[in-house]
């Protein structure tokens, strides 16, 4: 019995660490121009509204404060504010900084490994933004249940507005991040996961600001997704093609019309390969493979690791069942790239 267990356990531990490292890879053609101006969507008007604490607690080279920021429109909870965890560096001098977004109404493992771990690692040279994210930005069981056609139109309406919201606030935070003395503006990363990972292509696309960005469990072609995931997004649109006699072809363009302009594929030639790190998931059940390699070639094809697992097993990687396999990796890119 115990062979038996260390052999499932070695099985399991090769499933979530194996892995393809593909990139980076010249796409030919692929000509890098730098954003200049952003869509008028994602535009900012206004200055930052940012509240810091006192230190809540510390850590031998953190201070760490609660940060709060002013939505500039439904993104943040219920009272307009987007919170955040702030490991703000003791070492004098300014230091790079890496924000690190949710995965909105779901875990908070794998942003937390991150933040927390990187704050660990680079031993004060590195100032860290975890943004907290318990709300959704897509209400799935409330999407798969709506009672009339209107309804769905406008909560799925409603949820574009918070995703378009959340891209702003992340320039947002970027403009008080670059009056910040303690932060080196022109070394400032961004880590997004699954849907947060979508958003952080759009910033990037939009915002020059960023040097380096991991998408991790990520895609383009996001009409694409929502016609394709399973789990809760595919609940939504079996509610919807069942309920309200829509046609795959229906869905699938009514949610181009409402995410074309976020979509990276709409910005293919903004991304410097250089200063992306892309992690995917070879059996994806919700990014289809198609999407994936639209991101890719939309990103100029930059450096690229495939896990050998399905979207939600993948973030095993991140965890001592990985290995750690994972964090390592994403550490090691944003040393390099900052």
């Amino acid at each position: 019995m115990h062979r038996l267990a260390a052999l499932v356990l070695l099985l399991a531990l090769g499933g979530c660490v194996g892995h393809i490292h593909r990139g980076p890879a010249q796409l030919a053609g692929y000509r890098y121009s730098p954003p200049v101006e952003s869509h008028p969507l994602f535009e900012v008007n206004g200055a930052p509204e940012v509240h810091i604490s006192e230190p809540v607690d510390e850590t031998r080279f953190h201070e760490v404060v609660r940060l709060r920021l002013r939505s500039s429109g439904t993104h943040g909870g219920p009272d307009g504010f987007v919170d955040a965890t702030y490991f703000r560096s003791k070492s004098p001098g300014a230091k790079k900084l890496v924000i690190v977004l949710p995965i909105w109404g779901t875990s908070s493992y794998p942003p937390s490994r991150i933040s927390r771990g990187y704050a660990r690692k680079s031993r004060g040279d590195a100032n860290i933004i975890w943004v907290l994210g318990n709300y959704p930005l897509f209400p799935w069981s409330g999407l798969s249940s709506t009672s009339t056609e209107d309804e769905f139109i406008e909560m799925a309406k409603a949820s574009a507005e918070r995703y378009r919201s959340a891209v702003v606030d992340m320039r947002l935070l970027l403009d008080w991040a670059e009056a910040q003395p303690n932060i080196d503006s022109s070394r400032i990363a961004m880590v997004g996961f699954s849907m947060s990972a979508l958003v952080t292509a759009t910033v990037m696309a939009n915002d020059p600001r960023i040097a380096a960005g991991v998408l991790m469990m990520g895609a383009a072609d996001f009409a694409e997704i929502f016609t394709t995931c399973g789990n809760r997004a595919g609940e939504v649109r079996r509610h919807v093609l069942t309920a309200y006699g829509w046609t795959i072809e229906e869905y699938h363009d009514f949610f181009e019309g409402l995410f074309g302009p976020a979509d990276p594929i709409f910005y293919a030639g903004r991304y410097d390969p250089s200063s992306i790190f892309m992690i995917d998931a070879a059996f994806d059940d919700c990014m289809p493979r198609s999407s994936r390699e639209a991101l890719w070639n939309a990103t100029g094809r930059p450096k690229r690791l495939t896990l050998l697992s399905r979207h939600r097993s993948g973030f095993y990687s991140l965890t001592p069942l990985g290995l750690n396999f994972v964090r390592r990796e994403i550490y090691d890119f944003l040393d390099d790239a900052l």
